[in-house]
């Protein structure tokens, strides 16, 4: 009897210490305290060689001293990084640590207009701002306009006369120069172009009165005198051209510019995301990233996780106001309809 007692007591003893052992292997596999144990793969949802793209390699050269691994890109173009989004936010890895993405200034627009399949804020973990690119407002150097305030008097007394070139309709430039309208109580015509570098073209031979465009654009030309710069539509001025105002400064609360993030699935782990949070901030933030990132023009302007979740959020919300105020809503939707 006592024979068949020990033997049952062994038995139960064994079975505990299985469970134990699995309960021990189970956590181990659980804990994130060895992650990322693994290659990061990042998908950029613009061609390479693009500003994006660029940033995105910059970061991954850092990634091994910063998160322990390797940082892999792959470039998915199209849409306007609807494609490369629409990949993936469908990608049922993209909650798994170990894949992020771009969370760029279009990604918040185009929900708005209704020109993508998903909205990427609902989609998407915010992990961190990099880069934000002040939008300018550039005249030709002959152009009678010397300051700001000269545009804004011919303005309201010409309503309509003036033609300004941007990006492309609903583009940022497009909603940054239809706000300083709104903020300014004036109206010029605008005059839609395929890219920013169409809009350069055409301000460079006087085909017309303004460009309103991302400042690493026409920076140079402000520089050598081949452009005047009128004002930057955001609150933080020019390094090399400290004489050119904000907008912001001149009472007109306007601060827009092109801003390029990054992003995670919507329900990575958020012990994960913490990880992922604390190495960006801490390449982002590396002396040397920032000057790596300087000879790209682009300048950092970093924002943790939470942070540059608030800040889509915010600016999600001034987007829709201007872009339905100003008429902008209605032409995208004309146009794509």
């Amino acid at each position: 009897m006592w024979k068949k007692t020990l033997a049952m007591t062994l038995v139960l003893a064994m079975t505990a210490a299985a469970a134990a052992g699995c309960s021990s292997a189970g956590t181990a596999s659980g804990d994130s305290s060895d992650y990322p144990s693994k290659e990061i793969e990042w998908l950029v949802p613009y061609t390479a060689g693009g500003s994006s793209d660029q940033m995105a390699r910059l970061i991954a050269k850092y990634s091994k001293q910063y998160l322990g691994v390797d940082i892999i890109i792959e470039n998915v173009g199209g849409g306007g990084g609807n494609v490369g989004l629409s990949q993936f936010v469908t990608d049922p890895s993209a909650s798994d640590g170990y894949n992020i993405t771009c969370f760029n200034t279009t990604a918040n627009l185009q929900p708005i207009y209704g020109t993508c399949e998903y909205d990427w804020l609902e989609e998407l973990e915010p992990l961190a701002l990099c880069v934000s690119i002040p939008i300018a407002i550039a005249v030709p150097k002959d152009s009678p306009f010397n300051t700001i305030e000269d545009l804004i008097e011919y303005a309201k007394a010409n309503p309509g006369d003036i033609q300004y070139g941007h990006a492309g309709i609903g583009s940022i430039t497009n909603v940054a120069a239809e706000q300083f309208c709104l903020e300014a109580g004036i109206q010029m015509t605008a005059v839609p172009f395929g890219s920013g570098a169409d809009a350069l073209t055409a301000i460079m031979g006087s085909q017309i009165d303004v460009d309103v465009a991302s400042l690493s654009e026409v920076l140079s030309y402000g520089e050598t005198g081949e452009l005047k710069l009128l004002a930057l539509c955001t609150d933080t001025t020019i390094e090399t051209m400290p004489e050119v105002p904000t907008l912001v400064s001149k009472g007109y609360n306007v601060d827009q510019k092109v801003t390029q993030g990054i992003a995670t699935g919507k329900d990575t782990d958020a012990e994960m995301v913490a990880v992922l949070d604390e190495g960006l901030g801490k390449i982002i933030n590396d002396e040397n990233f920032i000057a790596e990132l300087k000879d790209y023009g682009m300048d950092v302007d970093y924002m943790n996780a939470a942070d540059f979740s608030t800040f889509l959020q915010e600016q999600r919300e001034e987007f829709t106001q201007v872009v339905t105020d100003s008429g902008i809503l209605e032409q995208v939707q004309a146009q794509t309809n």
